[in-house]
């Protein structure tokens, strides 16, 4: 409890309803659609505090994809999820080297240029598919991304992006609940899992446990491709706002 409301005196109040409603918003789009949490929620709260992420944002995501597990894993991909699994374990050891070496500024910068890069090879022409060519290395994109800056659902969302929403929501909640616990363990291991992190992550849950309750509803009706097509626009506008505000 000491932890969290030291968490809530550290921002002022529009930055506490700005991250709420960043990760509200975030997990109601990944409820509906299968990702778009990070997406939405890390630019902003990076720009509201650098600190919130990747340790804090990826404890709220914990509860967010335990959430989406349970209700979607019946539709995972198993077979090809190992795959990624496998692909992951480069990317973690690069991402934990870059993590304890780099500046934070230039972890925020890189965010803003891999966060274009997901969002330009979603427009272009590429056309991935769920097999182990695509599976390998953008699951090894995916855990270098998510380990830096808590962004690993882009490569993976790709890889599914033309399989069926079942799959695609079973495949990606069963993903990043499993991938948020490692992500989790190198945090620990790192020291950045401390009482500040934890007490910034707790804080952000209200605004998750919101966005699960909004976003299942509309899982039903809601058009993946055309909310795909806005996840990306807002994150290619978000990367540019970090990219500026670091730059």
């Amino acid at each position: 409890m000491d932890t969290v409301i030291a968490a809530v005196q550290a921002y002022q109040g529009w930055e506490l309803a700005l991250a709420l409603l960043a990760v509200c918003v975030g997990a109601a789009l990944q409820s509906a659609v299968g990702f778009g949490f990070a997406l939405v929620a890390a630019p902003v709260l990076l720009i509201i505090d650098a600190r919130l992420v990747p340790v804090p944002i990826t404890l709220a995501a914990l509860l967010m994809t335990a959430g989406n597990f349970f209700a979607n894993r019946a539709g995972a991909d198993w077979r090809g999820l190992a795959w990624v699994g496998l692909g992951n374990i480069p990317g973690y050891a690069l991402g934990a080297l870059a993590l304890s070496l780099l500046p934070l500024a230039d972890m925020a910068r890189l965010f803003g240029l891999l966060t274009l890069l997901m969002v330009a090879a979603s427009l272009s022409h590429l056309h991935l598919t769920p097999i182990a060519r695509w599976q390998l290395p953008m699951g090894a994109v995916s855990g270098f991304t998510g380990v830096t800056m808590a962004m690993n659902g882009p490569p993976v969302a790709l890889v599914y992006q033309h399989a069926s929403g079942p799959v695609i929501r079973g495949s990606l909640a069963v993903y990043f609940f499993l991938s948020n616990l490692v992500l989790l363990a190198i945090f620990a291991a790192l020291g950045q899992l401390d009482g500040a992190a934890v007490g910034a992550g707790l804080l952000l849950m209200p605004g998750v446990l919101l966005g699960l309750w909004l976003g299942r509803p509309i899982a039903a009706w809601v058009d993946a491709g055309r909310t795909r097509r806005a996840v990306l626009w807002v994150s290619a506008v978000s990367a540019l706002v970090v990219i500026y505000r670091y730059g």
